[in-house]
């Protein structure tokens, strides 16, 4: 696909920067995933594949979705492992920061994966482009419904993609929200994006109010929550409803005509970045200048914001996930 050459050009660099590297026969690079589902599954995956090619050994922890647990995985590595690197998705962006000042007291360099982390001083950040995986969600969805009513679904406050999807989803609407085309009748940000707290918010909804024509749910586990409360109510097909990750659940959906949209994210991408990234960094070699920087509140920190993201619907869910063999076709034509 030409968007896996154009977007992997970022992770080829720094590719060819590290070629040059000490050998990575010693290096020791810790993984602390804080959030826990089908997606993060993968990430974990793709970090270890690209760093295990490189003759790293590879430590990972999974918090599963527990600030306190991550603080204890992430301080018991540090104390027993002989760290060079430290990659963290972290559960809360900003308790995480005492977790990275503990690690570079240590002489440990971290990463912030896919989520920054507030106030620190942070080597790299790594993400995908957020506020255009917003506006994606909202340009597919007002394409097919430019007048109605909108709900907005997002995710926990405590993570700043979070923020950056609402702006992303705000640039398209609020021109339509002032001409008076849409209403924005939902505006809730969902603790942990939850699943079972957003089918709550849309259950409560629609037991008083007819459904919205539209429903922009910043991930496909919203988007599942949304979805029940929809089924049950029995319009679930009436309503466009948004999501973001490809999860298998949610292309199913997307197929079945009970979610419009979600937004692939080119993980693998993601990953061989953040992986070369670790090995350049636990080499001490210099950090390229990658001609972006992010404030995380105590400095601008150096990083990539790969564009590797794709809007997916019926109409190309064979061409893109299915394609790039993301997810098996017999998952999710189950029934066709």
């Amino acid at each position: 696909m030409k968007t896996h050459i154009s977007n992997l050009i970022t992770a080829f660099i720094i590719c060819l920067l590290i070629a040059g590297c000490s050998k990575t026969d010693d290096i020791i690079i810790g993984i602390s995933m804080g959030p826990a589902h089908e997606r993060w599954t993968k990430d974990i995956s793709y970090l270890s594949q690209h760093l295990e090619s490189q003759n790293a050994k590879v430590i990972v922890r999974e918090a599963n979705e527990s600030q306190v647990e991550q603080a204890r995985q992430v301080k018991e590595m540090i104390e027993k492992e002989k760290l060079d690197v430290l990659i963290i998705v972290p559960v809360n962006s900003d308790a995480a920061g005492k977790l990275v000042d503990y690690a570079k007291s240590r002489d440990i360099h971290v990463i912030a994966y896919d989520r920054i982390i507030k106030n620190c001083d942070l080597d790299f950040y790594l993400s995908f482009d957020n506020l255009r995986i917003g506006e994606m969600q909202a340009e597919y969805l007002t394409k097919i419904k430019p007048r109605g009513s909108y709900a907005l679904l997002g995710g926990d406050p405590g993570d700043n993609n979070s923020l950056r999807l609402r702006i992303g989803q705000m640039n398209i609407l609020q021109p339509l929200i002032i001409k008076g085309d849409i209403k924005i009748v939902i505006d809730e940000n969902v603790e942990k994006w939850d699943d079972g707290i957003a089918y709550q918010i849309m259950k409560d909804y629609l037991e008083e109010n007819d459904p919205p024509d539209a429903i922009i749910a910043s991930s496909d586990g919203l988007a599942r929550g949304v979805s029940k409360a929809l089924l049950e109510a029995g319009v679930d097909k009436d309503v466009l409803l948004s999501g973001q990750d490809a999860e298998t659940d949610a292309c199913r959906r997307i197929v079945e005509g009970h979610q419009t949209m979600t937004v692939y994210k080119v993980i693998e991408s993601l990953a061989a970045s953040a992986a070369n990234m670790a090995i350049l960094l636990a080499n001490n070699e210099p950090i390229p200048n990658t001609l972006v920087t992010v404030n995380n509140g105590m400095k601008m920190v150096p990083a990539v914001l790969v564009s590797s993201i794709i809007p997916v619907g019926e109409e190309n869910i064979r061409m893109t996930v299915i394609a790039d063999g993301f997810i098996d076709e017999k998952e999710v034509f189950v029934n066709h």
